[in-house]
């Protein structure tokens, strides 16, 4: 919420009052006053009334905008400003200079002998809109930073409420598909179904608790390490898997939790893990702060998953969230394979 800021108002309309005069002060320096005469020349100026009336018709302008303006908008307000707050303020000033303070010192600002309410209400319009411009201007700068700011928030808090659900999706969708292949270990008894439950279980803590837009690679690849070695379990056969990781990788290098996990899960999914000569392949590897990823299956004809899951375009959303302008991920597929090259910065 934009808070008001009178204090920097009231410094910055002195500053331009100061200003203001400052041309009638350098005159007195021509008529051979001084530096002494200046000073009292523009002393003058702050201890008269004038300067007290139009610093409060300043503050008062400021709270009309601050006040009206975000829930009026332009027309409503300077409508107002001019038909009500104006003739307030000229109102304002005769009473206080022409009454009040008359009463206090005995002299009139003006020569109320001479001055009719024509010329007085005239005089005053242009004083009272001149020195309203300061507020004004200045709530003008204050309420575009703000708006700025403002947007920025909401967007961010658009872009994290996105990540949020995108993430959701990723863990009901895991738990599904992790939860059915345990069932068929314990059902067939399996010496697998308590290490595979282990598993699982540190596969779900990482998913719920991690809750930073990056992560170490190294950690990463880590549950992607897990993720494997669960799927494994599930079969009764030797799965055809070709693995290759690169060693020694930078331990300070990030990436987007969860990134590599759907294309890995797709592929021992729908892939064929049975045919030796078309095995499974994963590769990653670092290039110049760059993280290479591909993966390539041979499609199981014999088994179609009608009901699909969180697919590409949750993980493209994602990276268009986080890493906009920073990755290259390409798809290929036909009848028989499924083949996907991610290429993304890494992180320092």
């Amino acid at each position: 919420m934009m808070r008001p800021k009178i204090l920097l108002l009231i410094l910055s309309f002195s500053l331009f009052y100061l200003l203001d005069h400052l041309s009638g002060a350098i005159a007195q320096l021509g008529r051979g006053k001084g530096s002494e005469g200046i000073f009292y020349y523009l002393l003058n100026f702050f201890v008269h009334t004038s300067y007290l009336i139009f610093l409060i018709n300043a503050v008062l302008t400021y709270l009309l905008f601050y006040y009206l303006y975000p829930r009026t908008g332009t027309i409503t307000t300077i409508l107002i400003y001019l038909f009500f707050a104006v003739p307030a303020m000229i109102g304002l000033r005769f009473v206080m200079e022409e009454g009040l303070f008359f009463w206090i010192t005995g002299k009139h600002n003006y020569n109320m002998k001479f001055v009719t309410p024509k010329f007085y209400l005239r005089d005053n319009i242009y004083f009272v809109t001149y020195y309203s411009m300061i507020s004004i201007a200045f709530f003008g700068v204050q309420y575009e930073r703000f708006s700025k700011m403002r947007k920025k928030e909401l967007e961010l808090q658009a872009r994290n409420a996105e990540l949020s659900f995108l993430k959701s999706q990723i863990n009901p969708h895991f738990l599904f598909n992790n939860l059915n292949s345990i069932y068929t270990l314990i059902y067939h008894k399996s010496d697998n179904a308590l290490p595979a439950v282990s598993k699982l279980s540190e596969l779900l803590r990482y998913m719920l608790y991690q809750q930073d837009h990056l992560v170490l690679l190294t950690k990463e690849i880590g549950y992607l390490h897990n993720f494997i070695d669960l799927q494994l379990m599930r079969y009764d056969f030797c799965p055809q898997l070709n693995m290759s990781i690169q060693e020694g990788m930078d331990d300070g290098l990030t990436i987007i939790p969860l990134t590599l996990i759907p294309f890995v899960e797709n592929a021992f999914k729908h892939g064929d893990l049975r045919d030796p000569d078309h095995p499974v392949c994963i590769n990653i590897k670092v290039v110049d702060k760059w993280i290479h990823f591909h993966i390539r299956n041979k499609k199981n004809s014999m088994h179609r998953d009608e009901t699909g899951g969180i697919g590409l375009e949750n993980v493209r959303k994602r990276l268009e969230l986080l890493k906009a302008g920073q990755f290259v991920l390409k798809v290929k597929e036909n009848k028989d394979f499924f083949d996907v090259q991610l290429k993304m910065t890494a992180n320092e």
